[in-house]
């Protein structure tokens, strides 16, 4: 229940802050809120009993909550089409360093200290997202479009006036035109645009919980096995699989500029689910066959690393990539709430089935299953995800509604550059 406490806050959070980052505005928003990271280290560091870790936990969910709704939409807003894809996989390259960090410091350090570390990090974070800018989006939304100048004129520096303006109309026209609808739960599957995005973003969401990177590293240190490559233990193992989730990520950045989201998922796609299926074919050799594979448990390992690697290049980014540029002005906040909550909820239950699946059926089923699920992001990506790669935030809700793009905005595009 430690680990499935925070997943509850992450459960109950996304709801209300769709509701928060409308009304009250995405910056703004989490400003305010990052009194719950700030509160979570504090209760660490002064837990004097298990309760006192529970809400630490749950209050960190809360938090993730928070970031997982608003910071693919902020991203998404204030980003020019070229690097959008580039910064969208940030996100994942950061929390690939906050694991990494705790991995690295937390065996040598008493437990005090890392706390005291990580509260730092929580100010930190505060003091450097206190100058950046609101979404000029949002201020559009609020019909405060000298605001929304302002604001894309300093994220545009180096374009010209004019082109911003333009960019300004195309924001403006597109959020006119969707405010007589009110962005309620029935907008999102009326509208076949809106429908379609909830069901791509859902669908990938599930997939890749369902990959098992979350549950793998909540649960690494009794899943690999005791001795690796002959000295490592499991402590060591996760901390070399953290610096190598760090470097992939960092790789990542480059790639989603160089190759199209497609590529990308079905390379990643394709490598967790190899790397899946080797490991989930070890642990069904070694506990229901007569096969002695002892010898050979640095495949274990291996293949988790291998996975890691894969899912850093594609799926775990991607997903925040999604969220953040394919619904509508309307209907942002509430799908992106929903998108959370979905993820919440199924990492929620794949973490407290992990372990009655090993005990009941055996280990080597989490692994068929996220094996699996990987095939299936791959058959997914192909089948149902639009190429969204240099395309605006309009072009993109335009391909959805229709399958193509309106000529008259992809010629404002090359207007613009």
């Amino acid at each position: 229940w430690m680990v499935s406490f925070m997943l509850l806050g992450h459960f109950i959070s996304p709801l209300p802050t769709g509701y928060l980052m409308d009304w009250f505005g995405r910056k703004r928003t989490c400003l305010c809120l990052s009194i719950l990271p700030f509160t979570s280290w504090l209760l660490v560091f002064f837990a004097s009993s298990p309760i006192d870790l529970y809400i630490a936990r749950f209050t960190a969910g809360l938090w993730i909550g928070v970031t997982t709704t608003i910071m693919p939409l902020y991203v998404g807003e204030i980003a020019s089409p070229k690097i959008r894809d580039s910064l969208m996989t940030i996100n994942n390259l950061l929390m690939n360093f906050g694991v990494l960090f705790t991995f690295v410091i937390g065996p040598y350090v008493s437990y005090h200290i890392l706390a005291f570390c990580c509260e730092c990090l929580t100010v930190l974070y505060f003091c450097l997202f206190l100058p950046m800018p609101e979404s000029p989006h949002y201020y559009l939304k609020q019909q405060k479009r000298d605001d929304a100048f302002d604001v894309l004129s300093w994220l545009r520096t180096g374009e010209s006036k004019e082109n911003v303006e333009h960019e300004i109309g195309r924001i403006q026209k597109a959020t006119e035109e969707l405010k007589l609808q009110k962005g309620t739960l029935k907008d999102i599957f009326i509208d076949d645009g809106n429908r379609k995005a909830i069901t791509i973003s859902i669908t990938y969401a599930i997939l890749k919980r369902m990959s098992g990177s979350g549950v793998m590293q909540a649960y690494a240190s009794i899943t690999l096995p005791k001795k690796t490559l002959g000295v490592l233990n499991p402590n060591t193992c996760v901390i070399i699989i953290g610096f190598i989730s760090l470097f992939s990520a960092l790789f990542s950045t480059g790639l989603a500029v160089k190759y199209r989201r497609r590529i990308l998922l079905t390379v990643s796609g394709s490598g967790c689910a190899i790397t899946m299926a080797l490991v989930s074919a070890w642990f069904y050799m070694k506990y229901f066959t007569s096969v002695t594979v002892d010898g050979f448990s640095d495949i274990v390992f291996l293949s988790i690393a291998l996975y890691y690697f894969f899912f850093n290049i594609g799926l775990g980014p991607n997903g925040t990539s999604i969220k953040g540029e394919i619904f509508s002005a309307n209907v942002k906040a509430l799908s992106s709430s929903l998108t959370s909550l979905v993820v919440a909820f199924t990492g929620f239950l794949i973490n407290e089935f992990y372990l009655i699946i090993a005990d009941d059926i055996g280990m080597y089923m989490n692994f068929v299953i996220f094996s699996i699920a990987s095939t299936l992001a791959v058959v997914f990506t192909w089948t149902y995800m639009p190429d969204t790669h240099n395309l605006t935030l309009e072009e993109i809700r335009e391909v959805l509604r229709t399958g193509t793009k309106k000529k008259q905005i992809s010629n404002d595009l090359s207007i613009e550059k």
